[in-house]
């Protein structure tokens, strides 16, 4: 199973791999600074930074680097941007459809 894992992450190109790390450390830093105390809203809020940084990140990605010349770095800084801003979006989105109890 591992030799299948990394036989899979060799073939992927490096920007896809940016965009996981990236992804990755915006999940870290949203749980140490700003983290939700349900679970599934972490989970949802998670799932949707992970989306947004995968898919998102890529075009923003290609716009930094297309703009820059960076290279791998502009897809792990559009990945890292773009997961906040899933994450963000969607919680802005709950608290304006389903407010928090209590307020």
């Amino acid at each position: 199973m591992n030799d299948w894992i990394a036989g899979l992450l060799s073939r992927l190109p490096d920007n896809m791999i940016a965009l996981i790390i990236s992804g990755a450390g915006g999940a870290f830093v949203r749980s140490v600074f700003a983290a939700e105390a349900h679970w599934k809203r972490r989970a949802v809020e998670g799932s949707a930074g992970a989306v947004s940084a995968i898919f998102l990140g890529g075009v923003l990605g290609h716009v930094i680097d297309a703009t820059t010349g960076a290279g791998v770095y502009a897809y792990l800084a559009g990945g890292f941007l773009m997961g906040e801003g899933g994450i963000t979006a969607v919680r802005a989105l709950r608290n304006r459809v389903l407010p928090l109890e209590g307020k």
